[in-house]
């Protein structure tokens, strides 16, 4: 559990590039001769799936799809053999955001009523991971463009949020809050077209995230930076990206890093505004800088994949 902490707190800061092999590491030296016989028996396999289900996200973060995938299905295993619904559930719901990622909504959709079924069929109160659940499914059905649904699905959420959880929660779960719901459904309002609730989200969500969230709160403003573009307010679009590539120097992450070259894309636009070419230069300049952190990425073969 203590590694588990630091190393959930280190990533949200200098993000999943940084800390994936040593993830990977750990899992490989101190976790796996414990679950291939060691004497801690069926207890050892719950963390040994938390931790997995840590190295899928941070190969995404790291723009590793394919191995992210193949590290929930295990996590997915791993928490079926330990007993722990809650973490099974919990990991069904990062599934369902990766599906949604890589463009494949149905499943997305498919995955997160999995989880909520589960919650359901083993009684288990947990209302964040209920939100969260949902809050996927509301995105997937943003990305069909089913705004009823969507929106549904949303106000679902939130009232599910203000529950009070009568089930011990798993310490084991990662944590979804309030934060992490108003920048989900920004991004469902955003690809609705939605632009006025999409820019409320987007703001409650920076907001709600400190400055030492650097990874989640990046992803906030620049949400936020996309939809003051569509609002035609192309200078606050234009702090908001310089203030990003300062505060993400040191961020390895290639989720954040592809959503600067998108708006840089959206800016290219807007070139001939003076405030818009100096913000293209300082974007471009910073991409070219963080591409080596990247180079063992170049294909989705990635790093060797973990005994785990």
């Amino acid at each position: 559990m203590s590694a588990m902490t630091a190393f959930r707190g280190a990533d949200r800061q200098v993000g999943g590039g940084h800390l994936y092999a040593t993830v990977v590491g750990y899992l490989e030296r101190d976790v796996a001769p414990r679950l291939f016989g060691g004497s801690d028996g069926p207890s050892v396999f719950v963390p040994a799936a938390a931790l997995t289900e840590m190295a899928g996200w941070m190969a995404h973060d790291a723009g590793q799809d394919t191995t992210a995938d193949r590290h929930f299905c295990r996590a997915l295993d791993l928490a079926s053999i330990g007993g722990d619904r809650q973490l099974e559930a919990h990991i069904l719901g990062s599934m369902s955001h990766l599906s949604q990622h890589r463009g494949r909504a149905a499943d997305a959709v498919r995955l997160a009523r999995r989880g909520t079924e589960m919650l359901t069929a083993t009684r288990i109160s947990a209302p964040a991971m209920e939100a969260r659940l949902l809050t996927m499914a509301a995105r997937s059905f943003a990305s069909l463009g089913d705004s009823a649904e969507s929106a549904s699905l949303l106000l679902q959420a939130e009232r599910v949020l203000d529950d009070e959880p009568t089930s011990t929660p798993s310490p084991w779960v990662g944590p979804f809050d309030e934060g992490s719901l108003a920048l989900d459904a920004a991004r469902s309002m955003l690809a609705l077209g939605q632009m006025h609730e999409a820019r409320r989200q987007a703001d409650r969500a920076v907001a709600l995230r400190p400055g030492k969230r650097t990874r989640s709160r990046a992803l906030g403003q620049l949400l936020l930076a996309k939809v003051l573009l569509a609002e035609s307010h192309v200078g606050e679009a234009c702090h908001l990206a310089r203030g990003v590539l300062e505060d993400t120097r040191s961020l390895s992450s290639l989720v954040v890093t592809r959503q600067l070259a998108d708006l840089r894309g959206l800016l290219e636009a807007y070139r001939e505004e003076e405030i818009v070419a100096e913000s293209l230069t300082a974007l471009s300049t910073a991409l070219e800088e963080r591409r080596w952190l990247y180079q063992w990425r170049g294909s989705e073969r990635g790093p060797r994949s973990p005994a785990l």
